[in-house]
C-alpha cells in the first residue's frame, strides 16, 4: 500500500509540475501578442486625448456640484 501512495504522490506531483509548466508556456506565448495589441490600441487612444483634454474644464467645473452632493458625515467636526 505505501508503494501505492508513493507512486501515486508521485504521478500527482509530476502532473501538478507539468500543467504549470504548460501554463508558464501560454502565459510566455500571450506576451507577444499583448504587445502587439498594446501597440495597436496606441492611435486610437492619442486620437482620443484632444476630446479628453477638451472636456477637462468641464469636468473641473462639476466638482464643486458633486462634491456638494455627496452624503455629509454627523460626526465630522465642522469646517
Amino acid at each position: 500500500m505505501t508503494k501505492f501512495l508513493t507512486a501515486l504522490a508521485f504521478a500527482l506531483a509530476t502532473t501538478a509540475f507539468a500543467a504549470g509548466a504548460r501554463a508558464d508556456d501560454a502565459t510566455n506565448a500571450m506576451k507577444p501578442a499583448n504587445a502587439m495589441a498594446t501597440e495597436a490600441m496606441k492611435p486610437a487612444t492619442d486620437a482620443m486625448k484632444p476630446a479628453t483634454d477638451a472636456m477637462k474644464p468641464a469636468t473641473d467645473a462639476m466638482k464643486p456640484v458633486t462634491d456638494a452632493m455627496k452624503p455629509v458625515d454627523a460626526m465630522a467636526p465642522a469646517q
